[in-house]
Formats: C-alpha cells, structure tokens, sequence
C-alpha cells in the first residue's frame, strides 16, 4: 500500500468519524469474497480503532479497489470509473429517506487509473436469500427510487445506456437460436413444448426491445438484484451502482424479480410475491408521479424480464451437456434444487414474455 492510500485511508476514517480523528494501531484488512470474473478488482472490510476527541473508537469501512485500464478489462473500468463518477457528481444526495446510497468516505482516483472508494460498512438485517416481506419492501422503496428520478435529465456522459443490448445480448442470437433448435432429448424431455415457446421469444427480442422504447423512462440502478440490496433499520441500500443510467420504468424491478438466477432469492417466493411486488413498486413510483399509469409500469417489468431470454437458453445447454446446475450465490446448493429453481424462472420468463408479446 502507497503512501498516498495510506494517507487516503486515514482521511477516509476521519470523514466517517468526524472531528480531529488518529488511526491507532494496525488497520485490519478482510478481504471479502467477490464475483471472480471481476479479475484486477478488490473488496475489502477495513477496520481498527481510532482516538476521536481523545475517546477510543471502533470503526470498521469497505474499501473497493478497481486496477487502472492498464490491467482491468475495459468493461470492468468503464464501471468502475461510473461508479466513481455518480458518487462525486451528488445525485446520491437528492433521493428518498427510505432508500439510499451508503455514504463514500473518500475516492481516490491514481495517476495511473487505480480507482479506490471508501465506502460505508452497510448491515443487512434479515435473511439471505431475501424473503417475501424483504422483497416487498424493496420492491416498493425502487418504485419510490425510480419514481423521484422521473423527469430527470438523463445526459450525464458517465451514465449507462447499453442496459437493453446487456440483457438481450443480440450478438447470441443465432448460437442461443441453434442450441434451442437442436432439440435434445434431454431439453425436450424437461421443457416439452415450452422449448417452442424460448425459440419464439427468441425470435421476438426486436418486438420487446420496441416496448421497452416506447414506454416512459427514468434513472435506474439497473443491477437491483438481491446481493445489491441491503435492509436496515431505516431504509433499503442499495450497492454496487455501477450500471446507473437511464431506463424503462419498472427495470429495476425486473432485476430483482429475476434474482433467483443468481441464488439472492428463491424463485417460490418470487412467484408467491409476483403481483404484490409489482403493485409495491407501482404504487411508490406512483407516490412521486402519478402521471405514469400502472399498465405502462407493469408492461415495463414484464418486457424488462422477457429480455432475458439467455436465461431458457443456458438452461436448454445445461441439460445437453449434462453438467451440472449452479448458482453463484448458493455455492452448497445441490445442483438437482438450483436446476428446478431455474427451470421455475424459465416459467416467470416465459410468462413475462406472454403478457409483453401476446
């Protein structure tokens, strides 16, 4: 660690503590597990005690560390970079009292492009995966989010756009088309005619990406998935805002009702919560404008999952290949539960892509 971090963390301490602060004794560093497609990215918990005012005090920070574009990916430091942008532009000062931000620390941006962010240690309190009552809390806070952006200008140069092609990956079309099509046994005998169903919505994308464009739109985190939401006390945090950018209302929403793929939620509770959730996030969207019509949220949430046709297709693969199902939040998940958890979502996005296209 530099001379510069060194100092930067100690800086950072003393923006949380506030007051004439001094780092005593060694800082601790706990790495923290993360996503290891994120290669030349770090993220730790930070802690130690410091002398406020002459009184010992705990304290304890996250410090997320992104290498310069000398080593990171280029889509890993666009974000990185994003992230480091929405938190210095001050958008996080104008949201809800129910829903917010952690709180930055401190950012520090190297000469040769290292981005560090020193952020606050969020508690989630309540179960992992999320249960109803967490997603329906959440569900209307992103409505309540969602809404309170509506209207804004969404030209900032840092923003994300690219949130439809992201999801709907048009450059895997044609391979997605021929795995479908192939027709193992093994997929017909799990999906039977529903594998005609993934082919159409398939085959459809132009047609969803066409709805999605035509409904109103507003700021969205645009990776609200179940890891990315921490419950307090007071409010729903969100971290990670890395995709920030313009979207079709209710996308964000879509994000965490398509939560199961990754194991941040059971797809039984989703299904138990479905329409209860939609009408949470409407009905905060429509506490902050009441212009936007339940119908036009609504038809948003559902195009925004049907982009996600990918899902049915990995699935399809996974039954050809024989291989073994896997979700990325539930390493100890036996891989027969995370295969009908999955084949279970198929049906939530086959479903979805009913109400969007027919």
């Amino acid at each position: 660690m530099d001379r510069v971090t060194a100092d930067s963390r100690e800086a950072a301490v003393s923006a949380m503590l506030g007051g004439d602060v001094v780092v005593r004794g060694p800082v601790r560093e706990t790495r923290l597990d993360y996503d290891a497609f994120f290669a030349h990215r770090e993220l730790s918990r930070l802690h130690g005690e410091a002398l406020v005012g002459g009184e010992r005090r705990p304290w304890s920070l996250i410090e997320k560390r992104t290498e310069g574009p000398h080593l990171a990916a280029p889509y890993l430091y666009d974000n990185g970079v994003r992230e480091l942008d929405a938190y210095r532009s001050g958008l996080f000062d104008d949201m809800p009292d129910h829903i917010h931000a952690p709180s930055v620390y401190g950012t520090l941006l190297e000469a040769d492009g290292a981005i560090t962010l020193w952020i606050e240690d969020v508690q989630h309190e309540g179960p992992r995966p999320l249960d109803a009552q967490a997603i329906l809390t959440a569900a209307g806070d992103l409505g309540s989010m969602n809404g309170h952006w509506f209207g804004r200008p969404s030209t900032e140069p840092w923003f994300f756009t690219g949130w439809i092609d992201r999801h709907g990956q048009p450059e895997a079309v044609e391979r997605g088309l021929a795995t479908v099509r192939r027709g193992h046994p093994a997929a017909v005998a799990r999906f039977g005619d529903r594998l005609a169903d993934v082919e159409r919505l398939i085959l459809a994308q132009s047609r969803v990406r066409g709805v999605l464009e035509s409904l109103p739109h507003t700021i969205c985190h645009h990776d609200a998935v179940g890891a990315n939401v921490f419950r307090t006390s007071a409010a729903t945090v969100l971290i990670d805002w890395e995709s920030i950018g313009p979207g079709t209302v209710g996308a964000d929403l879509a994000s965490l009702l398509f939560s199961p793929r990754r194991g941040d939620a059971s797809v039984h509770v989703i299904t138990s919560v479905f329409d209860d959730a939609v009408q949470a996030y409407i009905d905060g969207f429509r506490d902050q404008v009441p212009t936007v019509s339940p119908a036009q949220i609504r038809q948003g949430v559902d195009a925004a999952i049907a982009l996600r046709w990918k899902l049915a297709v990995d699935v399809v693969a996974g039954l050809e290949s024989g291989e073994p199902a896997f979700r990325g939040s539930l390493p100890d998940e036996s891989p027969e539960t995370a295969r009908e958890e999955l084949m279970e979502l198929v049906g939530v996005l086959l479903a979805s892509a009913e109400r969007t296209l027919g």
